[in-house]
C-alpha cells in the first residue's frame, strides 16, 4: 500500500503544480455594471462624482423606477447593490436606479474622511483644549457644511439625475450611515420635499459634541426648531442601530429623537427605529440596510409581500 500512497501524494502535488503555474490573475469585475460620472464643479467648490447602477428590472405598467441615493458611496452603495438585489427582482421593492454621491478626490475607492465631515455635518465644531478630537482635525476640521451640500443635491445632483434618466421625480430614497445618516436627518428635518423615504443607520447625532447635555446638542435643537415643519406627502423614515452602540448613549439618543418626531402630530410623518441585537457601530449597516430598504416599502399594493415588521 505505500507506494500507492506516496505515487497519489506525488501525482496531487504534480497536478497543483502544474495547475499553479498554468493560472494567471484576471481583473474582477463587478456583477452589476456600475456608470461613473464626473460632475462639473459644484455651487461649494467640491466635484462630485456619482456611480450609477441602472435598474436590475423594468418598472411595472404604470410606474416609473424610483431612485436610492446613498451618502457614503464609496463605503454603502455597491455593497447595498449586491445584497438587495432579490428584492428588487422579485418586486419587494420598485425598480430604482442606485446613486452612490462620491468624490473626485477619493483615488482608488478609498473615502476621505475630511469630505464626510464637511458635507454631512450641520455646524461647525472646534473641540475645546483637551478634547479628545483635538488632534484628530480630519474629524472636525471644516465641519459644517451639510447646508451647503443639500443645497448641491437638490439643485444639482437630482435634477442631473432626473433629466439623464426616466425616473420617477416622486419617489425618492434617501441612505446614511454614521455620519452620513447624520447628514440624512439633516436633510429629514430641514429639506421635507427632497425625499420621501429614508434609510437612517446609526447615525451620528451626538453632533456638536455628545459630552453636551442632549438637549443642548445640535440634534434636539434642530428638531425643536423644526416641530411645525410640513411634511406635504407621506415620508416614511427607518432608523436603526445596534444594541451595542448604547455605549456611547446612541440607542437611547434616537428614541429620544424618534419620539420627538412622532409627537409633531404630522400625518404623513411616520418613523419607525429598530434596535438590532448583537450588532455594533462597525458592522450594523448590512442588517439595517436590508431590513429598512425592504421596510419602507413595506404595505404597499403594488410590492410583493415581504417579511417586514414594519407598519406605517
Amino acid at each position: 500500500m505505500k507506494p500507492i500512497f506516496w505515487s497519489l501524494l506525488f501525482i496531487a502535488g504534480w497536478t497543483t503544480a502544474t495547475l499553479a503555474d498554468n493560472q494567471s490573475a484576471q481583473e474582477f469585475k463587478h456583477p452589476f455594471d456600475i456608470k461613473v460620472y464626473d460632475l462639473p464643479r459644484a455651487a461649494n467648490g467640491i466635484e462630485y462624482q456619482l456611480f450609477i447602477r441602472a435598474p436590475l428590472r423594468p418598472p411595472a405598467d404604470g410606474e416609473k423606477s424610483s431612485t436610492f441615493y446613498f451618502l457614503d458611496a464609496v463605503a454603502n452603495m455597491t455593497p447595498a447593490a449586491l445584497m438587495s438585489y432579490n428584492y428588487e427582482f422579485f418586486n419587494y421593492i420598485p425598480s430604482a436606479y442606485f446613486v452612490g454621491i462620491g468624490y473626485k478626490n477619493e483615488v482608488g475607492g478609498v473615502w476621505k474622511e475630511e469630505n464626510r465631515t464637511r458635507d454631512y455635518t450641520p455646524t461647525e465644531f472646534i473641540p475645546p483644549e483637551g478634547h479628545f478630537l483635538e488632534n484628530s482635525r480630519k474629524d472636525w476640521e471644516g465641519s459644517g457644511g451639510a447646508p451647503a451640500f443639500f443645497d448641491v443635491v437638490e439643485t444639482e445632483i437630482i435634477p442631473f439625475v432626473e433629466n439623464t434618466f426616466d425616473v420617477d421625480e416622486t419617489d425618492r430614497v434617501l441612505v446614511g450611515k454614521s455620519t452620513s445618516g447624520l447628514g440624512a436627518t439633516y436633510a429629514l428635518l430641514n429639506r421635507p420635499t427632497l425625499f420621501n423615504r429614508y434609510v437612517i443607520v446609526s447615525p451620528a447625532i451626538w453632533w456638536d459634541d455628545w459630552l453636551m447635555p442632549r438637549e443642548d446638542r445640535w440634534i434636539m435643537r434642530a428638531a425643536r426648531q423644526t416641530a411645525k415643519t410640513d411634511y406635504p406627502r407621506e415620508t416614511r423614515v427607518y432608523f436603526a442601530v445596534g444594541e451595542a452602540e448604547e455605549r456611547l448613549d446612541l440607542v437611547t439618543d434616537l428614541y429620544v429623537l424618534a419620539n420627538s418626531l412622532r409627537k409633531r402630530g404630522n400625518a404623513n410623518l411616520k418613523v419607525n427605529l429598530e434596535v438590532l441585537p448583537g450588532e455594533q457601530h462597525e458592522g450594523v449597516f448590512p442588517a439595517a440596510f436590508m431590513r429598512g430598504i425592504v421596510g419602507v416599502y413595506a404595505g404597499e399594493e403594488n410590492r410583493k409581500v415581504s417579511a417586514s415588521p414594519l407598519k406605517w
